[in-house]
């Protein structure tokens, strides 16, 4: 399974409805925040006694999104915090001590790297980092009604040499983190968000809530079901570039995660008139063809993103 797979584009909508009366006692309620990282819109609907309660699991879920979203940036530094973008820049000249949960999350990875036919990568970073300067550049060209440029394979090679788990150095009791060669980058965005979603499901739980559903993107994992006892409906939308599509409805009738990607954002189009979107394969180096996006329905959310 991986996200990388991607197949029928699909935007996961929630469907909201009417709004509900009183059931068994919980209110229904709904917010969205785009406040909780890993950039996107982040979306909470739950049952709740009242709304002190609702507010309570809310901001609960943020805090805790910020705390993993700092954690697992590549991007920016912060105060007191070794993340990811640490750990890169330390690559090549020592270990990095880490949390635990960056520790989880690379064994997690890891792990589906060895059972998944190595399509889930996480230490494809520079060869991810070359797609990310060319689809910026591609942005700019295409605003103004240019084709952007595509990178060559031999560009693409020469970052390739910097990937591979070999380089990378997990000490679990010194809680350290070393990639040994200088160029070596991790990227954890294939995985992060579902990891996080996963940990912030279960953690909502633990703090009493027993009926809601939990959007973060295209991550969605609800928790039992509505108030009700009927499932959540989640709107799925097939794939479409340049125009809207109608969408059908998947009903999630227990505890479940609903993941997808695809190729309907984050691309440019290039010189030959074609899109490159940022779902790369680790075997071409190229933007995968053979979808244009994938939903997986399972359990667990960070199983669903690997």
């Amino acid at each position: 399974m991986k996200k990388i797979l991607s197949g029928l584009l699909i935007l996961l909508l929630i469907l909201s409805g009417c709004q509900p009366q009183p059931t068994n006692g919980y209110q229904r309620f709904d917010q969205s925040t785009f406040d909780a990282g890993f950039d996107t819109i982040t979306r909470l609907i739950a049952y709740a006694e009242d709304q002190e309660t609702f507010d309570f699991y809310f901001n609960a879920m943020i805090d805790e999104f910020m705390v993993l979203h700092r954690l697992f940036d590549r991007f920016e530094n912060y105060d007191g915090i070794n993340n990811i973008k640490t750990i890169n820049d330390q690559a090549g000249i020592a270990p990095v001590v880490v949390d635990p949960f960056i520790i989880d999350l690379l064994k997690v990875s890891k792990h589906w790297y060895d059972h998944g036919e190595h399509l889930l990568d996480i230490t494809l970073g520079a060869v991810l980092d070359v797609w990310q300067d060319y689809r910026e550049a591609g942005l700019v060209q295409n605003n103004n009604d240019l084709g952007g440029e595509i990178p060559t394979l031999e560009i693409l090679k020469e970052a390739q040499a910097c990937t591979g788990w070999d380089l990378v150095e997990i000490d679990e009791t010194k809680s350290t983190v070393f990639l040994t060669k200088p160029c070596a980058s991790l990227d954890v965005g294939a995985t992060a968000k579902g990891y996080a979603a996963e940990v912030i499901a279960r953690s909502l739980e633990e703090k009493g809530m027993q009926y809601g559903l939990l959007s973060a993107g295209g991550n969605v994992r609800s928790i039992n079901t509505k108030a009700d006892g009927d499932g959540w409906g989640v709107g799925i939308e097939l794939p479409q570039m340049y125009s809207p599509s109608s969408a059908d409805t998947l009903k999630i009738p227990f505890s479940t995660s609903i993941v997808t990607s695809g190729d309907y954002q984050r691309y440019y189009i290039g010189v030959d008139g074609e899109a490159y979107h940022h779902v790369i394969d680790p075997f071409t180096l190229f933007p995968q063809t053979y979808f244009h996006s994938v939903t997986i329905v399972v359990k667990d959310s960070g199983i669903a993103d690997a």
